[in-house]
């Protein structure tokens, strides 16, 4: 038995410029933090002749082409597997929340895979490999970003040029800072879920009529490279400024992107010690990420009044990992 332990991820600045339709044309500039919330991946030998897969729903099939999960099928078919096996995937937060579940799923999966045909792969080759399954073979409307940060870790830089190539930095960041910054950073779940597929596919087709939609993400783009320097400079305040500033761009860009009780409570936050804020991944729902640096039991309070949940969470500089390996005790 294999067991991989994957984080999933916050988007600090930059996010959405890793989308193909704006990549492909200008380049992406991205800031991402993956946390210490993680998908675990089981990957074990079969004894019979068949394939038993437990997500949300359980398949036991004779053969990798009846496999209905798509990306569980495809990463079976990219490793090469030859063997029935049992895979069971458990995650500490639901899909469809903005936090980059599926694509961590996947390098998850891709890593416990390689792990038990004896392969140790660089975190470079599962993102990439990740990224290829699902933007080139399963078409899905993401970027780069998720698969990059569940992969690596860390709090990092990424930068994308026109033909798809990463550049992984981590953020020079004092340790008292990143102690400050996990105290700040205020999460909550909605209680809303949506397909970030179907977010992202409106604003792709958007992108083909609307000229605007380039100049927002141009925006958000200095936005989060702006949001870098106050990080590596220290200046932690005007990095939650910042993430107020994104956040008015980002509404602009979709009008699925916010509701009017994503409005309300944002505003009831910053009307009560909150700097900045966002919904975390495409929007519509999931997790509304705040920054505060006071008055964080009232903000906390105010906004398990309204319902929303508070996650708390640590940062991961693990990426990644294989954290059990049955087949050698």
């Amino acid at each position: 038995m294999i067991v991989s332990r994957t984080p999933l991820r916050i988007s600090l600045g930059g996010g959405g410029t890793d989308l193909p339709f704006y990549c492909d044309k200008f380049g992406a500039s991205l800031l991402t933090a993956a946390i210490s919330k993680y998908i675990y991946i089981t990957v074990s030998h079969r004894m019979n002749n068949e394939y038993k897969l437990n997500y949300s729903e359980t398949e036991i099939v004779g053969s990798i082409d009846s496999i209905r999960h798509p990306l569980i099928r495809e990463c079976l078919r990219y490793v090469g597997n030859s063997q029935p096996l049992e895979i069971h995937s458990t995650a500490e937060i639901p899909a469809g929340t903005g936090l980059g579940s599926s694509l961590s799923f996947a390098v998850g999966l891709l890593n416990a895979l390689y792990y038990y045909n004896g392969e140790v792969v660089s975190k470079y080759k599962l993102a990439e490999d990740a990224s290829h399954i699902t933007m080139n073979v399963l078409k899905e409307s993401c970027g780069k970003q998720d698969q990059y940060a569940s992969a690596f870790g860390n709090i990092s830089h990424l930068k994308i040029n026109q033909n798809g190539k990463v550049t992984v930095t981590p953020v020079n960041i004092s340790h008292e800072n990143i102690r400050k910054l996990e105290k700040n950073l205020m999460m909550f779940f909605t209680g809303f879920t949506r397909s970030a597929n179907e977010v992202l596919v409106e604003q792709k087709k958007k992108a083909g009529s609307d000229a605007d939609i380039f100049s927002q993400y141009h925006e958000i783009k200095k936005i989060g490279e702006q949001s870098l320097k106050c990080l590596e400079n220290g200046d932690l305040k005007r990095f939650g400024e910042w993430m107020n500033i994104h956040w008015q761009h980002k509404r602009k860009i979709s009008g699925s992107m916010s509701n009017p009780d994503i409005d309300k409570w944002y505003e009831l936050a910053l009307a009560n010690g909150a700097i900045g804020g966002k919904i975390i991944g495409a929007g519509g729902g999931g997790f509304l990420l705040l920054y505060a640096e006071n008055n964080h039991d009232r903000v906390r309070k105010l906004m398990e009044e309204q319902g929303l949940v508070y996650t708390a969470f640590k940062f991961d500089f693990d990426g990644s990992r294989i954290v059990y390996d049955g087949k050698h005790f």
